[in-house]
């Protein structure tokens, strides 16, 4: 009789050939990121396109897992690798690397992402990967990164994570090689109208009042990236931002820009959690935080304003209030979310100053143990969020909370380690 392999006989395989229990969470990490180097073959569906991200989340989220928690983080990690090998492979071996300079190759990658010639843009961003490490990226790519589309708007995500997550190099500069692939594919989708914004004239509580007055247009045929930024990127975006943005720090822009994000989450259609007001705050954020890297920062503030924007004007059906009104449920915290998504949220919110490091923990270890890319993305984000806007912690911690009710309450068919 033939015994049956499952998938999650393959994860835990997979987890001891890479060393299992007996090597580090950075070894770990640096193992499965290796393997989630290499592009994939054909178009990039959701899970191969946010493969290289999910790894630099579950990476950066590991070492606050609760103790008990820590085995299935672990496994998680490494399902992202055997289900990423699972793909086909490109039929190509890696192209070798040619010895140049960061700027070179960067400019290079540039040029081959513009042409959408896929092979020369896989060469370029090996040779950029041999030549630069993770921390320069932003300064060397970033500003024509920025405005893509391509690649569901994630090179930001990227861009931001790979050098806070892997200091140590665990996490190669590689990981680009399926990104910049993805982004090569559709050279002309873009946010166009950030290219030509005025320079003065803007303020923080100008931008407030842009993100509180977005017209609620409807999903314009379908809830991907690129068609929620076009619907705003010729009229809506340049009409509410352009005359707001000129001159605002980061510093100032971040918190007006963060919480609206945030604040969609809590209140917004809960239909649009998962996908819709998850990526509103992480995209936005990415694009803030690289922004100081930037040769022009202020194209990072335009960037994140733009997102809040073409996710509020899709997918909310009233506008989001300014302000934040849950009563407590009281209980406990496991408890409000497995009532649901209000409730987990409120409970956050309310959350008691001795509370907050508990709380932080759990959902951090929940997240960790569940299957979905977006929800560990989400979770980091709320974290840093957190970490950069004391002022806003409660928002955060319930915006992530309400994700982590979302998921609690489903059961996935494809996760390769239900139980």
């Amino acid at each position: 009789m033939t015994e049956t392999v499952t998938d999650s006989d393959v994860i835990h395989r997979t987890y001891t050939e890479l060393g299992g229990d007996d090597i580090s969470d950075v070894d770990l990490v640096a193992r499965v990121a290796r393997r989630v180097a290499r592009p994939r073959e054909g178009h990039a569906d959701s899970f191969i396109l946010h493969a290289p991200l999910e790894v630099l989340a579950r990476a950066a989220l590991l070492p606050w897992v609760a103790p008990a928690g820590r085995p299935m983080a672990r496994l998680r990690l490494v399902a992202v690798a055997t289900q990423f090998e699972a793909q086909p492979a490109m039929a190509a071996a890696a192209p070798s690397v040619s010895e140049q300079s960061p700027e070179n190759a960067a400019a290079a990658l540039v040029a081959a992402l513009s042409s959408a010639d896929l092979e020369a843009t896989d060469r370029a961003a090996l040779d950029l990967a041999a030549s630069a490490s993770g921390t320069p990226l932003t300064h060397l790519i970033g500003d024509a990164l920025l405005p893509s589309l391509a690649a569901a708007g994630h090179a930001p995500i990227f861009l931001y994570q790979l050098p806070r997550v892997s200091p140590r190099g665990e996490a190669p500069t590689a990981l680009l090689r399926p990104l910049a692939r993805e982004l090569g594919r559709f050279p002309q989708l873009q946010l166009k109208w950030v290219q030509n914004r005025p320079a003065t004239g803007g303020s923080a509580a100008a931008i407030a009042d842009a993100l509180a007055s977005v017209p609620q247009l409807g999903v314009p045929g379908s809830t991907f990236i690129y068609p929620l930024m076009h619907q705003v990127d010729q009229q809506v975006a340049p009409e509410l931002l352009g005359p707001v943005l000129g001159g605002v720090s980061v510093d100032d822009a971040r918190p007006i820009i963060l919480r609206a994000a945030a604040r969609a989450m809590v209140m917004g259609p809960a239909e649009h959690a998962p996908y819709g007001w998850s990526h509103c705050l992480t995209m936005s954020q990415a694009a803030l935080e690289i922004a100081p890297g930037l040769k022009d920062p202020s194209l990072g503030i335009a960037v994140a304003a733009s997102n809040v924007v073409g996710f509020l004007a899709a997918l909310a059906d009233a506008p989001i209030p300014t302000t934040v009104e849950l009563d407590s449920p009281g209980g406990t915290f496991t408890a409000a979310v497995g009532n649901g998504m209000t409730s987990a949220a409120a409970r956050g919110f309310h959350a008691a100053d001795d509370e907050v490091g508990a709380i932080r923990t759990e959902i951090i270890t929940e997240a960790c143990a569940r299957h979905d890319a977006h929800l560990v993305k989400y979770t980091l984000a709320c974290l840093d969020a957190m970490a950069v806007d004391p002022g806003g912690a409660r928002l955060y911690l319930a915006a992530a909370a309400t994700l982590l009710a979302h998921w609690t309450a489903i059961v996935d068919p494809d996760d390769p380690l239900a139980t």
